[in-house]
């Protein structure tokens, strides 16, 4: 039983790295032509989708040009009743994309497993709106079998430029139980396979421009030298990243 959930997500995880190569390798590319000139990749989630945003963003081995766009609302730990209202309100994301400064062609990248909630229809929506070439990192095996939440009857996959498909099942959790008294599954998979595929982008683009002389990675700072390097690359960051500009 131990090895039933790790057997199941690796067969995942490879059949969708498979199944979504074309536009990995499409939007590794654009970026690769984005970040030099200065753009950034905005990151959006609601929900625990919102881990998406936090894990890209200002990590070791990972890249300076991620700005994340996010309301302390959508996140569980503010209370889960209180996060699922926010999800479900369409305007909850869009301040803080229009505080993020957007300009006309960057990317931004828009994590929900079901693609449902008006919050996250309504953000791509607004950057489509503004040029943002959006990305949605989805599962189509959930979204396709629910309606949209959203006033226009769309679904996230439906508005988005480009899908990434996550892949797993209609309800995230992979593993089905049969409980004493109801069928229950356990086993949620949309996180690993989400950032897994944005970190296989991820790594290409900033090995790629690191290679070309464009320095875009930060080095953990519990190494001798990886605050001062940080730093550095901190300082460029802050023109587009308020983050940046708060310590």
């Amino acid at each position: 039983m131990v090895s039933e959930f790790p057997q199941a997500v690796l067969a995942h995880l490879s059949q969708q790295l498979s199944a979504n190569e074309a536009v990995m390798t499409f939007i590794r590319d654009q970026l690769v032509q984005l970040v030099p000139s200065g753009g950034v990749l905005f990151a959006a989630g609601s929900g625990h989708s919102a881990l998406f945003a936090m894990e890209l963003y200002h990590r070791a081995g990972g890249p300076s040009f991620v700005v994340p766009v996010l309301d302390p609302s959508v996140l569980p730990i503010m209370g889960p009743s209180r996060a699922r209202a926010a999800e479900r309100q369409a305007k909850t994301l869009l301040g803080p994309l229009h505080a993020a400064r957007p300009k006309k062609g960057e990317m931004i990248w828009i994590s929900s497993q079901s693609g449902m909630n008006p919050a996250i229809v309504e953000l791509a929506v607004e950057a489509r709106r503004l040029g943002l070439v959006t990305v949605a990192f989805t599962s189509l095996a959930h979204s396709r079998s629910g309606k949209s939440r959203h006033a226009s009857g769309k679904r996230l996959f439906e508005v988005a430029d480009h899908v990434v498909d996550i892949g797993g099942v209609k309800g995230d959790a992979l593993i089905p139980v049969a409980g004493a008294s109801r069928q229950v599954a356990v086993g949620p998979f949309s996180t690993l396979s989400s950032l897994f595929l944005a970190h296989t982008i991820l790594a290409d683009v900033s090995a790629e421009l690191e290679r070309r002389g464009v320095h875009c990675t930060y080095t953990s700072v519990n190494t001798p030298d990886g605050e001062s390097q940080n730093r550095e690359l901190e300082k460029a960051a802050s023109v587009r990243d308020p983050r940046l500009t708060l310590e």
